[in-house]
């Protein structure tokens, strides 16, 4: 992809398309008499792009290594307009998904914060780039590049993903709220009246509802609309931010041999997919489990299986919602998230529960998350961290236990958490068993599994004794809002004293 991408602009009147024709020859541009269809109205070369007007009143123009050209493309704005809503308030916040409807992989929700002054330069970065248009791998990521360098301008986006297992079993809209809802309170700071939220209106549920309703009464411009992402550019770039992760996921699915059956790839996800379909089916005769990427609700896989064609039901409450208390609950309605109201009800006996408990049902990798107090599993308990809350800070023990890549070549406890690494832990992991446990955990992030990030720290980790040690650790999870993952009884009792949810192994 070239430096400034294609562009394209509608209903171009007469007027100025003489206007435009005229500003461009004036400035170097020069007529191409050689037109490639009869619906073309005039070409001009114009450096080593060239403008196309048609006669439906579409004019294109294509990418090009020139930077001077954006001129060319701010000139054409002045006269036509955005093609986006132009911006309202000072901050500019969209969301967007993708992956709803492939029978494939996770959906991928992601927020794109931006300043109002990185419009112009956003619009003429992204040009026709579209999740709609079927694109090669690369041209996602040249995409991506382009917009996460402005981050040092100001933009800021983060995504986080539903996985196939719970598509297959929740109410995905409702997922998506608790999941939109974690991820606005991360901006918290931003949600002023100098700020505009754009959202896909997908089917939007009472609770987020209600906080959104809070947001607008602090002034927050809230706006809901369907295809928001052809209407306001903030949707946009959050459409093509999880485009990008999705198709880097795919490709690391068609790269892996493992994946490969009678020659098949997965093609593009879609049912449509003469590829997909084609996999599928010959997938389905070889008589293997269909692997960790395929939502078996989906009709298509539902008719392979032999099975009605029919909705799936999908339990409710989503994700184990009855577990939390109902303080953590108020409080996360009401627009606050912290690790430290953080509690789970134990629907056995009652308790509120500061932490969970891992235990092994057998001597094979089988773990089970069980109420500290009565030792019964309760089930979905990593759902509910997961969606609200997302972050684990784990401990050096955890990793020489290999227990992270464990579970995630097996029961997926940990899928799609945020896994922070403390310089504490890295060091005290510089071994062999603890560097072959990093590399796995880091085979995992690179296919999009989990989200993997090395956090700083304010103590020098070099000149800690044990003590020192685990309050540095522990600092970390507060500073952070994260879960504590450990298998050291110690640090999980201070934990508890510091107010802090742990995981304990």
């Amino acid at each position: 992809m070239k430096i400034v991408s294609n562009k394209k602009w509608e209903k171009v009147n007469e007027k100025n398309s003489n206007l435009i024709k005229d500003w461009l020859i004036l400035n170097g541009g020069v007529i191409d008499e050689k037109k490639t269809s009869q619906y073309e109205s005039w070409r001009i070369k114009y450096s080593d792009a060239t403008f196309t007007l048609y006669t439906k009143g579409t004019l294109f123009v294509t990418d090009s290594d020139d930077v001077s050209l954006l001129e060319a493309h701010r000139y054409v704005n002045s006269l036509l307009g955005s093609k986006f809503i132009l911006p309202s308030k000072d901050f500019l916040i969209g969301f967007d998904e993708t992956g709803k409807g492939e029978v494939f992989g996770h959906i991928i929700l992601a927020l794109v914060s931006i300043p109002q002054e990185l419009f112009g330069e956003l619009e003429d970065v992204i040009g026709v780039a579209d999740t709609k248009v079927k694109h090669p791998v690369k041209y996602w990521d040249d995409v991506f590049r382009k917009i996460d360098s402005f981050k040092s301008k100001g933009l800021y986006y983060s995504f986080e993903k539903i996985p196939p297992w719970d598509i297959d079993k929740y109410n995905v809209n409702k997922i998506m709220d608790v999941t939109y809802q974690r991820m606005l309170l991360q901006l918290s700071g931003k949600l002023t009246n100098k700020t505009r939220v754009v959202l896909d209106d997908y089917g939007i549920n009472d609770g987020l509802n209600r906080y959104l309703k809070y947001l607008s009464n602090k002034g927050v411009e809230i706006i809901k609309t369907t295809k928001a992402d052809d209407k306001y550019l903030e949707s946009r770039l959050a459409s093509l931010v999880s485009k990008r992760e999705q198709q880097k996921v795919f490709e690391a699915i068609t790269k892996n041999p493992e994946f490969k059956i009678q020659g098949e790839d997965i093609g593009s996800g879609n049912a449509g997919d003469a590829k997909t379909l084609g996999w599928l089916k010959a997938w389905k005769k070889s008589g293997k489990s269909w692997p960790w990427f395929v939502k078996k609700s989906f009709s298509t896989i539902r008719l392979i299986d032999g099975l009605p064609d029919e909705k799936v039901k999908k339990q409710a409450p989503i994700v184990g919602e009855h577990l939390l208390s109902d303080d953590f609950r108020k409080r996360f309605e009401s627009g606050e998230l912290n690790v430290k109201s953080l509690s789970i009800k134990c629907p056995h006996c009652g308790a509120i529960c500061k932490s969970i408990k891992i235990i092994f049902k057998d001597k094979d990798f089988f773990p089970e998350s069980c109420c500290p107090s009565c030792k019964k599993e309760i089930k979905d308990a990593f759902s509910i961290l997961r969606y609200y809350c997302g972050k684990i800070l784990f401990d050096s023990n955890i990793i020489h236990t290999g227990f992270i890549s464990k579970d995630l070549e097996g029961v997926k406890f940990l899928e799609n958490f945020l896994l922070l690494l403390h310089p504490t832990v890295r060091k005290e992991c510089d071994g062999k068993g603890g560097k072959i446990e990093m590399e796995k955990i880091g085979n995992f992030a690179s296919i999009g599994r989990i989200k993997f990030e090395e956090i700083g720290s304010i103590l020098d980790t070099n000149s800690l004794n044990n003590i020192e040690r685990d309050e540095s650790i522990l600092l970390g999870a507060e500073e952070n809002n994260a879960i504590i993952f450990t298998a050291d009884k110690q640090v999980k009792g201070v934990a508890q004293a510091k107010g802090l949810f742990a995981i304990e192994l």
